[in-house]
């Protein structure tokens, strides 16, 4: 009798397996490195073509107020694989901390499901070699050695930083900062447009996945069109009517546009994209206190830029391709984030996650199934001392110990009109609940969500002179 029970038992453990691989969805999250609101062809701009992205922004769900985790690069990437703020582990600006190995991961959670893991272009959340950064020894390569393959990906061909959009191999940027292929720094196949060069690490890796009818998890940060941005003479030609400089960063953003439209066909010929959701964002608004010759990237008339926690800082193009679950030529003003990744892959496989453990994001599954319209908790957002935490309409901007600002976004998506005179109490209430939830962070930063013993590698940067009102 004992031996049928384990019989069923392994039987029953086969069959979840058959299932993963059959019925669980391959999930793709591309991200574009300083990408502003307004350089995309979905969001209203007419000279940079985008044809490829725009195909599957059309073909899905289009968002029209969606976040980036923080305003530069590093913190937002964390807010991706974790669902959590990245006050909570210790990333606080670009290059500074790593990615806990205690934390929960996306990727992680993907493994235990049948899936297989790949990381693709920019990491940034931590050093590649405990010895050289590219940031140098200010970095602290050993104490903040992550690497991806330590971070259960079982694929990975990425940078520690950003590198030239054409010919990444040369140039100051790549001194330090090599691509390592699974470990070992790649030494072939690193000319020309940066985005074919990430991508030509993507084909093999879905294409074997779908050979062994295993569900995929592709995480493709590209390096574009953060500086140095430049393209190839094929892509600048397209645009030689304006500067040199407009030529590099059109053309990149194009160059990165046909990868994308590369990854779309591939998934077509392999047919399989009617069981893959892609989602797309960039990390940020884009670089430059404004726009002129040298500094480019639109905002789309959003406040702000990168480093901003104006919505140019954090407001960034987002659709989601979700064949089967959303209708195409789809719009939503919901208030989104990276955060709400996470949360919303575990929704949907019903994935088990600690309750104990405090979690940023919201699944946005109950949107997208129409069944919730407006947000159910804020969105927060730190940077160097200061605070913007949305809930519903209502944007407020927490700065040395007081709401200083408050805006409709509904109402006043270019926050213009500031409205705290009219909102006093509310202030108050609202400061009461950032001091709340900068103290959770605080916590969590020096180890309490963690069962082992956990000492952070770096001070806490959050806010420590907050007083309840």
């Amino acid at each position: 009798m004992q031996f049928f029970k384990h019989l069923y038992f392994v039987l029953f453990l086969l069959s979840t397996l058959i299932g993963f691989s059959q019925d669980q969805p391959n999930i793709i999250l591309i991200m574009a490195d300083d990408l502003g609101y307004g350089d995309v062809g979905f969001n209203g701009n007419a000279i940079i073509k985008t044809p490829h992205m725009d195909a599957l922004a059309h073909d899905g769900l289009i968002f029209t107020n969606f976040y980036a985790g923080g305003p530069v690069c590093s913190p937002t990437r964390g807010t991706v694989l974790t669902g959590r703020h990245y006050s909570r582990y210790g990333i606080f600006s670009a290059n500074v901390g790593h990615l806990p190995k205690e934390e929960i991961t996306l990727q992680q959670l993907l493994k235990e499901q049948g899936y297989t893991t790949g990381h693709f272009g920019k990491w940034h959340l931590g050093t590649l070699n405990k010895e050289i950064s590219a940031k140098g020894e200010k970095r602290r390569p050993a104490e903040n050695y992550a690497p991806p393959w330590e971070h259960n990906y079982d694929e990975s061909f990425v940078t520690e930083s950003a590198v030239s959009t054409y010919n990444p191999s040369v140039g100051k940027r790549y001194y330090n900062n090599p691509y390592y292929h699974n470990q070992v720094v790649a030494t072939e196949n690193l000319n020309g447009d940066d985005s074919k060069v990430i991508m030509d690490r993507v084909v093999p890796f879905i294409v074997k996945a779908v050979e062994n009818k295993q569900p995929f998890l592709s995480v493709i940060w590209f390096h574009t069109p953060h500086e140095p941005v430049r393209a190839s003479i094929e892509y600048k030609i397209m645009y030689a009517e304006y500067s040199e400089r407009k030529q590099n960063y059109y053309g990149a953003i194009t160059a990165m546009d046909d990868q994308i439209g590369r990854l779309q066909a591939l998934l077509e010929n392999l047919q399989v994209d009617e069981k893959t959701i892609i989602w797309f964002c960039s990390d940020n608004g884009p670089e430059g206190k404004e726009i002129s010759d040298n500094i480019l990237g639109s905002t789309g008339g959003l406040k702000g830029r990168k480093r901003s926690l104006y919505s140019g800082g954090i407001g960034v193009p987002a659709f989601v391709k979700w064949p089967k679950k959303i209708t195409p030529k789809s719009t939503t003003n919901f208030v989104s984030s990276t955060l709400d990744y996470l949360p919303t892959i575990v929704d949907l496989l019903n994935i088990s996650f600690p309750k104990d453990r405090p979690v940023d994001g919201v699944s946005l599954l109950p949107m997208i199934e129409g069944r919730e319209t407006s947000r159910s908790q804020p969105l927060p957002f730190m940077h160097k001392g200061n605070v913007a935490w949305i809930e519903r309409d209502l944007k407020y901007i927490y700065r040395d110990g007081d709401i200083v600002e408050i805006y409709n976004l509904h109402e006043d998506r270019f926050e213009e009109y500031n409205l705290v005179s009219q909102y006093s109490e509310k202030a108050k209430e609202i400061s009461n609940r950032i001091i709340q939830w900068n103290f959770s962070c605080k916590k969590s930063h020096a180890g309490a969500d963690y069962s082992t013993d956990f000492t952070p590698v770096n001070q806490w940067r959050g806010i420590d002179k907050l007083q309840h009102k």
